[in-house]
């Protein structure tokens, strides 16, 4: 039996707020200490976590094992802002704990009428069936996805909870708002609603394409890989996978498939 995670995908009322949700459940399995780690890209969202069992140590990018022993470590509710590098997280024993990736201006939208940290780690303290207690989350979460959209008058979704799809419709939505059509205006808007500019939505957009290819396209050699998820060249692709992940390509996939701290990295992958 090897260590559960899991992916949860949200309901349709949901897309245009929630990219997904992951589970990692470490309980009653033996694993060693570096088996305890948790390496995870860079990323655009606004994230939220719960830990209802065990505990999650912030660890220093390329630390040891003994390093992590006295990292800071986290609350059993936290939340992220968006990250322009990976992280890394450890945890001494056994662990539950689920994240919530949410897109940046739902988040805005949400947090001056919902609660969702609090909702979160309702639905999950003393959790025994995951999808039920995700069921429980997303069905509190979309009334008050529902009210916020119609407060705002946003119109209705129309793509997937991908980050290609969000970027898209946002930068549309800034293009077309305010007052001010100029590029400086379009900028401040798209800075106040996401915490990114148009050219790093692009870069998010483009790395989730290349996991997206990759994991479909196993046999495309990197050099076709690069120019299909629309980098110039492979090196312009190395770069952008060290940016994201902090190794590059070729390291990368090989930690994916022989180390079980990559598990997040596996499991976005489920994703296409």
């Amino acid at each position: 039996m090897g260590p559960t995670s899991a992916l949860l995908s949200p309901p349709r009322d949901l897309f245009g707020c929630v990219f997904a949700a992951i589970v990692r459940d470490t309980r009653a399995l033996e694993l060693s200490d570096f088996d305890r780690f948790n390496f995870f890209p860079a990323s655009p969202l606004t994230s939220v976590t719960f830990v209802a069992e065990g505990e999650l140590r912030l660890a220093p990018i390329g630390c040891g094992v003994e390093a992590a022993r006295t990292a800071p470590a986290l609350q059993r509710l936290f939340t992220t802002p968006p990250q322009d590098a990976p992280t890394v997280s450890w945890s001494a024993g056994p662990v539950f704990a689920i994240t919530v990736g949410v897109f940046p201006d739902a988040w805005l939208r949400l947090t001056s009428s919902f609660d969702i940290a609090r909702t979160l780690m309702r639905a999950f303290e003393r959790c025994d069936d995951i999808d039920t207690c995700w069921s429980r989350f997303c069905a509190s979460a979309s009334d008050a996805w529902r009210a916020a959209r119609a407060d705002a008058a946003l119109p209705n979704w129309t793509g997937l909870p991908q980050l290609s799809d969000w970027s898209r419709a946002l930068v549309a939505r800034a293009a077309l708002a305010g007052p001010g059509r100029s590029a400086r205006a379009f900028e401040r808007r798209l800075r106040r609603w996401s915490g990114q500019t148009r050219r790093s939505l692009a870069f998010f957009a483009a790395f989730e394409e290349l996991h997206r290819l990759s994991v479909q396209a196993k046999r495309t050699s990197p050099a076709e890989l690069a120019l299909d998820a629309g980098y110039s060249d492979q090196s312009h692709m190395g770069r952008a996978v060290r940016r994201a992940t902090g190794f590059s390509p070729a390291r990368l996939n090989r930690l994916i498939e022989t180390e079980e701290a990559f598990w997040c990295y596996r499991l976005l992958g489920e994703r296409f």
